[in-house]
């Protein structure tokens, strides 16, 4: 059997220690926005925004909040500034406000791309023997 090890570049190492690792161990104020938002943005995406809302912590969601704007996601953070109600018109309401802040994975990818080419020293060091 040969084995293949592929070396990930410098952006999928950041984007897996954020949604994998909150971070990593010595998180820099990137990694620490990038894994905020991804945490929000899963579980918007697994159940809903009211259930990301209601799942996270206070201080889950202002880190959150603070995740979005770093990268630009002005739309997005104001969706998590919203305080839901039990009623299923508010949830539609967040849902539809998310899906047109961010409708796909891809626009959270490129604001990382950018800030991350623009100010690289915003995210930790990676390790550089990291592999698949």
């Amino acid at each position: 059997n040969v084995r293949h090890v592929l070396k990930l570049d410098r952006q999928t190492q950041i984007w897996n220690r954020a949604s994998l690792e909150s971070g990593g161990a010595t998180p820099a104020a990137g990694d620490i926005a990038l894994a905020s938002l991804l945490l929000a943005h899963g579980l918007a995406m697994n159940g809903g925004v009211a259930h990301a809302i209601e799942s996270l912590s206070q201080a889950e969601i202002a880190a959150a909040i603070d995740g979005f704007n770093y990268f630009g996601l002005t739309d997005a953070s104001h969706v998590f500034e919203q305080r839901p109600d039990d009623s299923e018109d508010v949830e539609e309401r967040l849902n539809m406000m998310y899906r047109t802040a961010v409708p796909n994975d891809r626009v959270l990818a490129h604001a990382f791309r950018v800030k991350l080419v623009s100010t690289p020293s915003a995210f930790a060091p990676i390790d550089h023997g990291a592999h698949v």
